[in-house]
């Protein structure tokens, strides 16, 4: 069974979850694959859906080195995304992206390659000082959507070049599982685990580390060498 104990973690040999938050796994489905996929893919399904998604559209993951981002690049690539652009720090890390889905490859400050200077969906993981500058990226129509602060929140005026491209219909959101009921998060995990049982979705597991070693997993997620996810077990 796969859950979701609403704590942001759940760093415990044993846990309390409520019902309506546990998932049956596909019997051939490892449990640190369970694990990988269930949130962040959950979070990257709903939030291209928060997006307007449609196939067709250009999308950029910023911040796809990490779980959520390598789920939605995945995802954006299979439900027939025009391009699938990516910013991440390393050309490794670019190569891997490309192997999941990826057709452009950017570097940390959206830099590399011209062809993703405009995309119609953003999806950021990161956040911070630089939202600004990727929101004057959007195209007419274009729709940002906000999916974690890695690097902090926005500045305060940051939604200023929406307002100076006022007639380009552009447009910023953010986005939370918690505004997703119960059942609806249930069911689409569900065909998320038959997807990857299916091979079409890749959980990408950088480490599986003992439960005691959490401290060695922050570090290395501090150190920013983490491409995927740090699974703990008891």
């Amino acid at each position: 069974m796969w859950a979701a104990t609403g704590t942001s973690g759940a760093y415990a040999e044993h846990a309390v979850a409520h019902v309506d938050d546990v998932t049956a796994l596909p019997s051939a489905l490892p449990s640190v694959d369970a694990v990988t996929l269930g949130s962040a893919a959950t979070v990257a399904h709903f939030a291209l859906a928060h997006a307007g998604f449609s196939p067709g559209d250009s999308v950029l993951v910023r911040g796809a080195a990490g779980s959520i981002g390598i789920a939605a690049v995945q995802l954006a690539a299979r439900a027939g995304a025009g391009a699938v652009a990516v910013t991440t720090s390393s050309t490794d890390r670019g190569r891997r992206l490309r192997d999941l889905g990826a057709t452009h490859v950017l570097d940390r400050s959206g830099a590399g390659d011209a062809a993703a200077d405009s995309v119609d969906v953003l999806l950021d993981v990161v956040g911070g000082a630089d939202v600004p500058v990727f929101l004057d990226r959007l195209s007419p129509n274009g729709r940002y959507v906000l999916v974690g602060a890695a690097a902090g929140f926005p500045p305060p005026d940051f939604a200023a070049p929406l307002l100076r491209a006022f007639q380009l219909s552009r447009s910023f959101a953010t986005f939370s599982l918690a505004t997703v009921g119960a059942g609806e998060r249930s069911q689409a995990r569900e065909q998320l685990f038959l997807a990857a049982v299916r091979g079409e979705l890749a959980p990408v597991v950088h480490a599986v580390l003992p439960l005691d070693q959490a401290a060695e997993a922050h570090r290395q997620m501090d150190e920013g060498t983490v491409f995927g996810r740090i699974v703990l077990v008891p």
